[in-house]
């Protein structure tokens, strides 16, 4: 018998068997017409059967409960050996145990069995014990067998169970002193023996949020195996925000709400995600409400104040400038305003004023644009501009008026997998006096397509398409490049690319057009964020060119430098200060995978330029 568990025995297995055949035998004796005892004798042994299957039930459950309760004080225990000899021992002991009481059981049977009347013929009594002695053999191979299986799967379980505690008794220590690999390869075996075993999915999703796939997929089966603990909801809400699935996360704070709602991680949580997907509005509202109930939560209380800086109004005065080898230069003076934003969508405005000169010519224009950035989806990103730009009069003609602006719209996959950038601009070719002067103008589309490969590794394809059309001709440019990056740290990347651009005809609008520009550099890109939350980006890359003239053959290959940085730096809340600086030595502005920087403005194969920029963006109260 299996101590601490009553009626697992070979006694009560037997009395359970019988008991619960009864009500089998009875509906055969009244279907063959014979005699019973009635179903008051079936109710009360099927009764009796129930309530010790019951008992056995609420025995295991108790014990379960123990074992949970204590797993935290009491180490768990060395696993036992799979030869062990035990189950065979038990084996052999149930059978014979079990046979030698269905033996004598039916020598009883036999002794007391009354005679039967003068009336029966002979061979009707003796078809009578045929029949029972073939139901007596085959009612005791099937009681044989089903021990078997009982005595057999007893053994298998008690082993797989203290397999189970052993091993999530070790992924729990390892998980407390913080080795998460040992961790990790535990928690997986558990799983492997026990998949429904709802602690070592939540803790194994725990230690893989690194790998959004693997953490959703397991934080989803353990809301399945646990739909009743918010917690589980919570867990999956954050790694769905995470990966900007921000719709679905908070619904899962829903979820989490109805169960516990006066949670603070929940409601904490679902503002964080509405601010995170722009909804300050919403974000604002959920903070303040919690702050009704909780006016001392600090915490609560500087990201609320955080969310109405995001939203608030805000101007950004800047000032910019550039120049290049040939002795250009430009000055531009402007600012953006934007609107108040509660929901996805910000709007603003933009009005720049340009100087550019040359040390002989000066000549300046002017450009105002309406600007829109939107949210509509976590993973997708919007930004839109349409505005017009006026050139100064020159001598007696009028000042034109030419419709500018942008359409950029970018998609990544959540879980880490493609993206895709799409590009649309127009704009005048501002770097010198003399394309100003032609009306310069650039038309292009463009695409950049990213897809992982393996580990860090990342392929990207870039593809663009110009139309410079001028005063005096309109020239096409294509440009089509290749990029193999490797992510070494989360704040660096390094990349090897290849660039070629083409020119469909020469120009004589003030840019160089050769007719084939080639260029391969190693590139590096890094970004970070200090404790001071001062954010800087750096995107380099070093390398060679070659250029072939219109009908003429590619020349030597010469270097190919470029240089992209952006410093953000937060002076109050509210209050931030950027800096941006762009050079090329290149001949060509070469356009990076990260900036996208193309200006058409070179003159020769030898051009450089540089080019700053400084802005304040200040929320307003």
């Amino acid at each position: 018998m299996t101590a601490g568990l009553p009626g697992t025995g070979i006694g009560g297995m037997f009395y359970l068997m019988s008991a619960l055949a009864t009500p089998l035998r009875e509906a055969y004796l009244r279907v063959r017409g014979r005699r019973s005892r009635g179903w008051g004798v079936v109710a009360t042994q099927t009764a009796i059967a129930g309530a010790i299957l019951a008992g056995v039930w609420a025995t295991g459950w108790l014990l379960s409960l123990a074992l949970s309760a204590s797993r935290s004080v009491i180490p768990a225990l060395a696993t036992v050996h799979p030869g062990n000899l035990l189950p065979a021992v038990a084996l052999l002991f149930s059978v014979g145990t079990l046979a030698a009481v269905l033996l004598g059981v039916e020598v009883l049977r036999l002794w007391i069995r009354r005679r039967p009347g003068r009336e029966t013929s002979i061979k009707r009594y003796q078809g009578r014990r045929a029949v029972a002695a073939g139901e007596r053999r085959r009612r005791i191979v099937l009681l044989l067998l089903g021990a078997v299986v009982t005595a057999h799967a007893r053994p298998a379980a008690a082993q797989g169970g203290n397999l189970t505690t052993g091993h999530l008794g070790r992924a729990d220590s390892a998980f407390t002193a913080g080795d998460t690999r040992a961790a990790a390869q535990e928690y997986a075996a558990v799983l492997a023996a026990d998949p429904w075993n709802s602690h070592a999915t939540y803790r194994l999703a725990q230690l893989h949020r690194h790998d959004p796939r693997l953490a959703l997929r397991l934080f989803r089966r353990y809301v399945a195996l646990e739909p009743s603990d918010p917690w589980g909801y919570m867990a999956l809400a954050e790694m769905l925000a995470r990966a900007g699935r921000y719709s679905a996360a908070l619904r899962c704070y829903d979820d989490a709400l109805r169960l516990a709602p006066d949670e603070r991680d929940a409601v904490v949580g679902r503002a964080r995600t509405l601010a995170r997907a722009r909804r300050a509005g919403a974000a604002i509202a959920v903070y303040e409400g919690w702050l009704t109930a909780h006016p001392t939560d600090a915490e609560v209380r500087r990201e609320l104040a955080a969310a109405r800086v995001a939203a608030a109004p805000a101007i950004m005065p800047l000032v910019g400038g550039s120049r290049d080898s040939d002795g250009n230069a430009t000055l531009r003076l402007g600012g953006v305003a934007e609107l108040e934003a509660s929901g996805p969508t910000r709007l603003g405005v933009r009005a720049t004023r340009e100087q550019i000169r040359d040390g002989v010519t000066a000549i300046g224009l002017d450009e105002l644009t309406l600007r829109a950035a939107a949210r509509p989806r976590g993973t997708l990103q919007i930004d839109l501009e349409g505005g017009a730009t006026r050139v100064d009069a020159v001598g007696s003609a009028g000042a034109p008026l030419i419709p500018t602006g942008q359409l950029r719209a970018r998609w990544r996959d959540p879980m880490g997998g493609p993206a895709i950038d799409l590009r649309a601009r127009r704009n005048v070719i501002d770097a010198s006096p003399l394309l100003v002067t032609n009306r310069v103008v650039r038309t292009e589309i463009g695409a950049i397509v990213e897809l992982p490969v393996a580990g860090g590794l990342k392929l990207r394809g870039i593809g663009r398409t110009a139309a410079l059309s001028s005063s005096l001709d309109v020239n096409h440019r294509t440009t089509f490049a290749g990029v193999a990056a490797v992510a070494v740290t989360p704040i660096l990347e390094v990349s090897g690319q290849i660039h070629e651009i083409r020119y469909s005809r020469p120009s004589s609008a003030g840019y160089f057009a050769p007719r084939l520009v080639q260029i391969a550099q190693a590139g590096s890109y890094i970004e970070l964020e200090t404790a001071r939350s001062i954010v800087l980006a750096f995107d380099l890359g070093a390398g060679v060119q070659r250029v072939a003239q219109q009908r003429a053959a590619v020349g030597p290959w010469r270097r190919a430098l470029r240089l992209y940085s952006l410093i953000a730096v937060p002076l109050a809340p509210g209050r931030e200060l950027r800096f941006e600086l762009d050079a090329d030595d290149s001949g060509v502005a070469t356009e990076s995978a990260k900036t996208a920087v193309a200006t058409d403005s070179a003159t020769t194969a030898q051009w450089r330029y540089v080019s700053m920029q400084v802005s304040l963006r200040v929320a307003l109260p």
